[in-house]
This record gives C-alpha cells, sequence and structure tokens, in this order.
C-alpha cells in the first residue's frame, strides 16, 4: 500500500473544515485508550499524530486474491490416500477426482453397508432416504448425498479449485476414514476443511469488493504516539506509540502494534 492523493485531499478537505483536521480522531483514539483500559482514566496526552497509509479497494482485492491462490494451491498439491482404495494422488485436484470417483465416493456406503437391517429395504440409501429425520447421522447423510448429485450433474462445468467440490468430496474422504480407523481418523481432513471454511470467507470478500469501485477507500491508517499514566506501573508515564485503522467515516475499526 501507498499513501495516495486521494487521501491527501481528503485530509486537506478536513483542514479546511476546522483549525485542527485531526482533532476529532484524536478524540476518538483518547476515548479508545479508555474503553481498551476498561473504563479506567489513563490521562491520555497526544504527543504525535500522523496520517501513513490508505488502502483502496483494488489493493484490497489484490491482497485477497494472491491469499485465495496461494492458499487453494496448497490444497490442490496435497498429494495422499483415501482407505478405499489407497491410491496416492492429488486428491483433490480433478485428475484424480474424476466424476468416476466421485460417483464411486457417493456410493461407497451403499456397497460397504451391503443389505439394511430392515427387510422392507433392499437398499440403504433408499432406506436413508424414506428415514432422514430418525436420526442427525441420516439426516447428515441425505443432506450429502442430494449435494453430491447436484455437483455430478454439472461436473462437466467445473474446473480445479470448485470449493464446493472440493468440500463435498472431503466429507466421503473423512467418513471412510472414520470407519477404517475407527473415527481416529487422519488430521489432513479437518485442517482442509478449516482452510475451505476460510476460503470461503475470503471468496465472499472478493466478490463484496469486485462489486466496489476500484479507488473506492476502505480505511485510512494513523500513526499515534501519546502518553498515559499506567496503573499497572502504579501510574507512571508511559510513551507509546500505535497504528490506529479508520474506515471511510473515520470511525476506529482496528488497532495494530508497533513491530519492533
Amino acid at each position: 500500500m501507498k499513501l495516495t492523493k486521494i487521501l491527501t485531499l481528503g485530509l486537506l478537505a478536513l483542514t479546511f473544515g476546522c483549525s485542527n483536521p485531526n482533532s476529532e480522531c484524536i478524540d476518538k483514539i483518547k476515548q479508545q485508550v479508555k474503553e481498551n483500559a476498561m473504563g479506567i482514566e489513563m490521562n491520555y496526552r497526544n504527543i504525535e499524530f500522523q496520517w501513513v497509509d490508505t488502502l483502496h479497494v483494488n489493493e484490497k482485492l489484490a491482497s485477497l486474491n494472491e491469499q485465495f491462490d496461494e492458499r487453494l494451491k496448497n490444497i490442490l498439491d496435497i498429494e495422499f490416500y483415501v482407505k478405499d482404495n489407497f491410491e496416492t494422488g492429488k486428491l483433490f485436484k480433478m485428475e484424480y477426482l474424476t466424476k468416476d470417483r466421485f460417483t464411486e465416493l457417493r456410493n461407497w456406503e451403499k456397497h460397504n453397508r451391503g443389505i439394511p437391517f430392515n427387510k422392507e429395504y433392499n437398499d440403504y440409501y433408499k432406506f436413508a432416504f424414506d428415514n432422514r429425520n430418525a436420526s442427525a447421522w441420516l439426516y447428515e447423510f441425505c443432506n450429502q448425498i442430494e449435494e453430491t448429485d447436484s455437483l455430478l450433474n454439472n461436473y462437466d462445468n467445473f474446473e480445479d479449485g470448485n470449493l464446493d467440490l472440493i468440500q463435498n468430496a472431503l466429507w466421503y474422504y473423512k467418513r471412510i476414514d472414520d470407519y477404517h480407523s475407527n473415527k481416529n481418523s487422519h488430521d489432513i481432513w479437518d485442517n482442509v476443511g478449516s482452510e475451505i471454511k476460510d476460503l470461503k470467507k475470503i471468496k465472499i470478500m472478493i466478490d463484496s469488493l469486485s462489486e466496489l469501485e476500484p479507488n473506492k477507500v476502505i480505511h485510512y491508517k494513523a500513526l499515534n504516539t501519546y502518553k498515559i499514566n499506567n496503573p499497572l506501573l502504579n501510574g507512571a508515564e508511559q510513551e507509546i506509540k500505535k497504528y490506529f485503522i479508520f474506515n471511510s467515516n473515520f470511525e476506529i475499526i482496528e488497532e495494530e502494534e508497533i513491530e519492533n
């Protein structure tokens, strides 16, 4: 990120609005310091306040896209095996997760279960769907099968990295491993699951930001040097430097400690 003309122009506008363009922001920092101290008066005194950076939509998008691509690549590069066939491969790439392989995973429970204990049914999946509300497991299983069938219908339109496809396949990978390991499956499945949840959140942010003007300001960053009387140090005077992040309406949304 870099300080831009837009930030400069915005601050110039504030300058013409009042004698001290930063006074409101300094007052907000003073209040924030007090709130951080659980309401204890810290006798905040401003020493120096300066704007150091600004972040625009296009810059944030570039950062999020880079993060998304890197983390997704880490998932696609995972080489492991599933205990139904023990064939090592990049489990989340479509070169391994072909339509036939995806169908095989979809039908694993049927072949593993055999004929249900209830003789009224000769197919476990029919039994499951007819009794889907009988247990949390049957409900989850039926939802999974329905999602898989929907993905299979659209499989030919997918490319490597489709998060829904990866997440759906992951459910079967973990289920098969749980079965063969007496519910002591490998950590890899939970780790990938956590990554997928994060990636979906990042994707939502990317989609949301993509609808905004590229030059729209997301936040401003200021460096504030101030003194307080720290009650944890028996009221001793302490000088602190800290970054404060303000949104486009100049409300504090984040604080950052200065790295030594």
